[in-house]
């Protein structure tokens, strides 16, 4: 596992109170996938679901500190989603080169994806002119955004605070020099000049992944000798120094001076970032300047400079804890006092939309307390391979398939990676909780109300969304061994479960990461195209086939099903509601075995056939379906269902079903039709087949 890898892992388990020491041993394939071998058939003889498909309990029965391996809080609703929301919806983490980008957006472009991702961080902002990037930096990201703009791709601006590089600083590496070694653990340095030093801002490099740290905190302007913040974690010999001048001092108490200086900045920040990507784009002065912005990273990698108690030992605050800045949180939050700026500059920030990115690896914050300008809270949903009963849930009430407390102390044996295991129950940190529509709610234990409707402005109803903006399986992170046209394989299947699902769930944007990052890793555009695209002088293919990942081949494929006959103006208020009114299998294909109790049954396949409608317009349908396999690295043989459909103008419909990875038509055949229904048998796999209806 790669260091990257290894940290993005801990990012979205640690705050949600996985264990991250946890192990990544090689397991059995799961047992009872297929018929036979102490199956229990008399546990659902007839093949139907045991309950309805859609119902508010499979959510509401898992309260805050709870999980289940059977309840599925995604099918507490179902919503017929605008196939526009899909066709707005896809994005990417732009993380290529300069000399890539315009090649590199095209292929995007062209294959179906419509935002991109880009930090522009804080540290970026030149310490003299912190009006300006660095002049280096700025060209890249003007090229970068270009790039974008050429190609359809709508910019989504990271504005964040690293603590590799938190805010504009001065560095220097050849003067002041050491006068003598210092050992570790030592509070003090002597240098040969204290010109330059600035107490509370000036600090060292590479003593940490935090720049500036320790603090050099007093400064002796006759003997050369520094105070230090907190002791040396590394030797330092005599010579040549890194040193590292910050402009602002890190997040203190919002009482603070400090504080007071430092939030002003970072709002500035904001207003600089907005008037140079607009100068940039040439959208000043225009009702949408052509741009998004999302406020912070994640709060389990690089934030350090939201606590200035970091930098010292023993703390400089020691009674300060976590305050809620830290989350964005309250009226002191990062986020809050962002949107103020931008309420009080708003030729700045015409048709920006702004995420919360203070929740993407938090489960704290909720549209209720969002601020009115901010259109979704963000997530980076990324979970590791966990096999139960080895990796059991850390903590909780077990759920059973009842709805009920567990005190059997029965878990199910089987290994699950998935796409969507935040949408369902394994840890009570369910990304339903916000994603989903008016359901009856559970609180968190801060008393926030969460969902999308949650948030009510002037006692009117204001929705708050939720933004994916980073997410990806690194086939070979859970294979080492894996081939390149395994990775491959393994991607397009991912991409496509990511965007069918999510996007018809409550997500409005979901950025993959990313477009660079290796074929057998996360990388979405093949290596073999961004070598292409770094050549000098190198035009787009003619046929760029050959080029094309199969990520990249099936979403183009996808959204060439949404966008035919497309009506713009449908949107998630005018749709119609489908409904799933029965579904039944003969073949009691099941993804792990229970007990043979009520309370513990098998999960059948049937149970885990994910159904997502989108309306194209006010009579055609395109509906992703798909078995929801806990393990997405197994493939699963095609199996039929039958599904009967509510909502559909049945007499006349025309039907037909696609396979969008493999580019051919799949089965899907009409049993029974009446003025408001129909009944399919359908053939579904793991991954999204498209049910198109045309009544």
């Amino acid at each position: 596992m790669s260091e990257w890898t290894r940290r993005k892992f801990l990012s979205a388990t640690a705050v949600a109170g996985l264990a991250a020491a946890g192990t990544w041993a090689a397991v059995a394939e799961t047992k009872g996938r297929r018929p036979g071998g102490g199956i229990d058939h008399s546990s659902c003889p007839d093949g139907f679901l045991h309950r309805p498909y859609t119902d508010p309990t499979y959510f509401t029965d898992i309260p805050w500190g709870s999980y289940s391996h059977w309840l599925q809080p995604w099918r507490a609703y179902l919503e017929t989603m605008p196939a526009s929301t899909f066709l707005e919806g896809t994005g990417i983490n732009f993380n290529v080169n300069p000399e890539q980008a315009d090649l590199v957006a095209e292929m995007l472009g062209r294959h179906g994806i419509r935002h991109a991702r880009m930090e522009m961080g804080w540290g970026s902002m030149s310490y003299e002119n912190e009006s300006q990037p660095w002049p280096y930096v700025a060209k890249g990201w003007r090229i970068l955004l270009l790039a974008c703009q050429k190609h359809g791709l709508r910019p989504l601006i990271l504005l964040n605070s690293n603590g590799g590089m938190p805010c504009p600083c001065r560095q220097t590496y050849w003067s002041p020099k050491l006068s003598q070694d210092a050992k570790v653990g030592q509070r003090w340095i002597v240098l040969d000049s204290t010109t330059d030093i600035r107490p509370g801002y000036t600090g060292l490099g590479g003593q940490g992944y935090a720049a500036a740290f320790p603090l050099i905190v007093s400064v002796d302007s006759h003997t050369g000798r520094c105070e230090l913040s907190a002791p040396l974690r590394k030797a330092l010999k005599k010579g040549p120094l890194h040193l590292l001048t910050l402009k602002y001092r890190p997040f203190s108490p919002p009482d603070t001076a400090d504080y007071k200086a430092t939030i002003a900045g970072w709002q500035r920040y904001a207003g600089n970032v907005a008037r140079f990507v607009a100068g940039t784009l040439g959208t000043t002065g225009q009702s949408d300047l052509g741009f998004d912005m999302e406020i912070w990273n994640e709060m389990t990698f690089g934030d350090q400079f939201l606590r200035v108690n970091g930098y010292y030992d023993p703390p400089l605050y020691p009674h300060l804890g976590e305050p809620t800045f830290l989350w964005g949180l309250g009226s002191n939050g990062i986020t809050p006092r962002t949107m103020v700026y931008v309420e009080a500059h708003p030729e700045l920030f015409r048709g920006v939309k702004f995420g919360d990115g203070f929740s993407n690896t938090l489960p704290w914050q909720a549209s209720s307390n969002e601020p009115a300008r901010v259109g979704a809270i963000d997530k980076h949903p990324y979970a590791g391979r966990k096999t139960y009963p080895l990796n059991p849930p850390y903590g909780g009430t077990p759920i059973n398939a009842l709805g009920q407390v567990d005190h059997s102390g029965f878990i199910p044996h089987y290994s699950e990676l998935f796409p969507e295991y935040f949408a369902c129950a394994l840890q009570t940190e369910t990304m339903v909780r916000d994603l989903r529509p008016n359901l009856p709610g559970v609180r968190d234990p801060f008393d926030k109300a969460h969902g999308r409707y949650a948030r009510v402005i002037d006692g009117k109803v204001d929705p708050c969304w939720v933004w994916i903006t980073e997410v990806m399986e690194g086939p070979v992170e859970d294979d080492p061994k894996i081939s390149v046209a395994r990775a491959l394989a393994l991607k397009a299947k991912s991409t496509a479960r990511y965007f069918c699902f999510y996007l018809n769930k409550g997500v409005t944007q979901l950025d993959l990461f990313a477009a660079a990052g290796g074929d057998k890793d996360l990388g979405i555009v093949l290596d073999k195209f961004l070598a292409h695209a770094s050549q000098p002088g190198a035009v787009y293919p003619a046929d760029d086939r050959p080029y094309t990942s199969p990520a990249l081949a099936v979403t183009a494929r996808i959204t060439a099903r949404m966008r035919q006959h497309l009506d713009p103006a449908l949107t998630a208020a005018t749709t119609r509601p489908l409904k799933v009114l029965s579904i039944r299998d003969t073949h009691n294909h099941y993804q792990f075995a229970g007990d043979g109790t009520p309370e513990h049954p098998n999960l059948y396949d049937r149970d885990v056939l994910a159904i997502l409608p989108f309306q194209v317009n006010p009579t055609r349908f395109v509906i992703a379906y798909y078995v929801m396999t806990r393990d997405y690295t197994k493939d699963l043989a095609p199996e039929e269902f039958t599904v009967e459909l509510g909502g559909v103008r049945g007499l006349a419909a025309q039907v037909e079903a696609y396979d969008p990875i493999r580019d051919r038509p799949a089965s899907a055949r009409v049993r029974r039709r009446a003025a408001n229904a129909l009944t399919l048998k359908l053939t579904a796999a793991d991954y999204p087949y498209l049910l198109t209806i045309q009544e």
